[in-house]
């Protein structure tokens, strides 16, 4: 039988995150009898997700959730969820995408990551796409100065052919920013809180039809956002937050 520190110690070991064979390498035992150890004492074993996931994050979550949040902050998550639930590339389950082409809405964005998620400031990313008639090097510029975002932190720009002259220049002038942290626990908490608002959200709409007797009320879902004196409050102090 192997000797019960000697199981303790993979134990102890792999619960900090080494893998089987980094685990032996420590020991000085083959990766295959670190298993079968594992395997004999009911030492459970991570799957390989979960060994990516650790892989990739060493350190643990890059992102810790404020566990109370204030008034404020709670209607900040509310937007927040609102535009990803809108805006988000929900399709990618490895991570938390947003675009638009709206700095101040980004900024919004960024702010809920930073305060709210508190996530690692490295970890945030960005990618823009502007058209063949805007410099990219101004444009990467002009959203990470926005964005409070280090320009190391922005991935090769996308540059797409210009459709002419349109009112499209005015509304998108420096191109469209997507915000990425890519972790698939942190989506994992953003479709949750969206989970969770739809529930409450349908909720409401169900008592507005049953006090109003609107039909047009069932299922309804109603806008995510901010009260709008308390979001403009919000939105004037951002700046300074980001």
């Amino acid at each position: 039988m192997d000797d019960r520190r000697m199981v303790n110690r993979i134990r102890e070991l792999y619960g900090e995150g080494k893998s089987a064979k980094e685990v032996g390498e420590v020991i000085s035992w083959p990766w295959r009898r670190v298993i079968a150890c594992m395997v004999r004492h009911g030492i459970a074993r991570r799957t390989r997700s979960e060994a990516s996931y650790r892989k990739a994050n060493p350190a643990g979550d890059p992102f810790h959730i404020k566990p109370e949040l204030s008034a404020e902050e709670e209607q900040l998550r509310a937007l927040a969820v609102g535009l990803y639930w809108g805006e988000g590339t929900r399709r990618n389950r490895l991570g938390v995408r947003l675009a638009n082409s709206d700095a101040e809405l980004l900024r919004a964005f960024v702010l809920f990551l930073r305060l709210v998620c508190r996530v690692r400031p490295d970890k945030i990313r960005a990618h823009v796409i502007v058209h063949s008639d805007v410099d990219p090097k101004d444009a990467v510029r002009y959203w990470g100065r926005e964005l409070n975002l280090p320009l190391g932190q922005f991935s090769r720009t996308t540059v797409l052919p210009s459709r002419g002259r349109g009112t499209y220049k005015h509304r998108s002038r420096w191109g469209t920013a997507t915000v990425c942290i890519s972790n698939m626990r942190l989506r994992e908490v953003f479709e949750r809180w969206l989970r969770m608002y739809a529930e409450r959200y349908a909720h409401v709409a169900q008592l507005a039809e049953h006090v109003i007797g609107n039909d047009e009320v069932a299922g309804s879902i109603p806008a995510v956002g901010f009260v709008d004196h308390e979001g403009n409050r919000l939105v004037a102090t951002m700046r300074r937050n980001v």
